[in-house]
């Protein structure tokens, strides 16, 4: 009598438990080390060598400031605005910010397979709806806000 009750319920969990939806996850992106984030051993080297870097620069620039006052002295302060906006324009050592603007690259989105004019977010994963828009075009992320700013190409 206890299977009567037993086998009845074990088949209605099982398929209760059958039924139920499966919420599959997004694929995944490929590894293209163009989008891998860097480890934080990685950022702490990269951060390391722009350092040693600017130390260069500025070994590189102190001569030619000292040359410049050396050369005249009532000229000195003259000759050295022009020669900061020289050295601004050449090796961008005394704008340090400037060079680390342009090395940030835009990241291009990846078209979704099969459905024409849709990508997918280089920020998010998540699919966008680009129809329309020629291929090279920068492009704002509609998921983010625009105080966020993430902008990414179209392929």
């Amino acid at each position: 009598m206890n299977l009567r009750l037993i086998l009845p319920a074990a088949a209605a969990l099982f398929l209760a438990a059958s039924c139920t939806p499966y919420v599959e996850p997004p694929p995944e992106a490929p590894a293209d080390p163009s989008h891998r984030k860097p480890t934080a051993e990685e950022q702490e080297k990269i951060r390391q060598q722009r350092e040693e870097q600017k130390k260069k620069e500025e070994a590189n620039q102190t001569p030619d400031r000292e040359t410049k006052p050396e050369g005249g002295t009532a000229g000195g302060p003259v000759a050295e605005p022009p020669k900061n906006d020289g050295s601004a324009g050449e090796s961008g050592g005394g704008t340090g910010e400037k060079p680390a603007a342009p090395p940030r690259e835009i990241p291009v989105a990846r078209p979704v397979p099969g459905r024409p004019g849709m990508v997918f977010s280089p920020f998010n994963n998540k699919v966008i709806d680009v129809k329309g828009i020629p291929s090279g075009r920068l492009v704002a992320d509609p998921t983010y806000p625009a105080s966020e700013k993430k902008h990414f190409r179209v392929p």
